[in-house]
């Protein structure tokens, strides 16, 4: 089954190499990389455009996370999505797991991998029901979190969807510029009856550090988009509810 990998960079120069390197090193053949850039000034497009195998689409500035996920999404043809940042890094036998869980059951919508850090911390492993986020930044160690399971969401690095549903399910909400996209679409997925997978037969790495000179800009994208995302939403224990947005 081949696979649609889409990847959104924004001066990402520092580390989409890496990205890629693993990429071809640990990903069975039958794939397309699609990479969305949002305005890179750092040379990442200059790099890019050096392999011919990759479907490059210039934005020409930063229209945002979700809006170059869309993009990518609608110039892609495969049955099989997988969104991922730049900055993740997959290792051998990857992405088999996540397909497998992903068409097991007609019902998943999506399904993300374990993330780790360089640290062997744990930075993405679904979020629980009850709104919490498992053994975050604890050690990654044998019996802590082995078993596939269903969440509320996951973390938007990494994550795959079918484009069959995309009819039911709709793109990425393009009112969010960073941050909650990925929560948003898990929500409206679970809303109209799918579930959402944590598959950590698959891991992945994925760096999680504060960073000071983007600290003011963050919070103002995390403020706006959970604006957003509370006006759309609400959940209670027992259940999604929709309200006007």
């Amino acid at each position: 089954m081949q696979t649609d990998l889409v990847i959104v960079t924004y001066n990402s120069a520092s580390y989409i190499q890496r990205c890629l390197d693993a990429i071809r090193t640990y990903t069975p053949s039958d794939y397309a990389i699609i990479v969305v850039d949002n305005g890179s000034t750092d040379g990442t497009m200059e790099y890019l455009q050096s392999f011919p195998d990759i479907k490059l689409i210039q934005n020409g500035r930063n229209k945002g996370f979700a809006s170059a996920v869309n993009l990518g999404i609608v110039n892609g043809s495969s049955e099989t999505i997988v969104i991922m940042n730049p900055d993740v890094f997959v290792t051998k036998d990857w992405l088999p797991p996540l397909i497998d869980a992903l068409w097991r059951d007609e019902q998943t919508a999506v399904v993300a991998p374990k993330l780790i850090n360089s640290s062997n911390q744990l930075v993405g492993v679904g979020t629980n029901m009850d709104w919490t986020s498992p053994y975050f930044l604890c050690p990654n160690e044998p019996g802590i979190l082995e078993e596939t399971r269903e969440c509320l969401a996951v973390n938007g690095a990494c994550f795959l969807l079918k484009r069959k549903l995309l009819d039911n399910l709709g793109l990425l909400d393009e009112h969010y510029f960073h941050y909650f996209e990925e929560t948003d679409y898990c929500f409206n997925a679970i809303y109209c009856g799918y579930k959402i997978l944590f598959c950590p037969d698959s891991t992945i790495y994925h760096e999680y550090y504060p960073n000071p000179e983007r600290e003011e800009a963050i919070k103002q994208y995390w403020v706006h988009s959970e604006a957003r995302f509370n006006r759309k939403w609400s959940y209670q224990g027992n259940g999604i509810v929709a309200k006007n947005a």
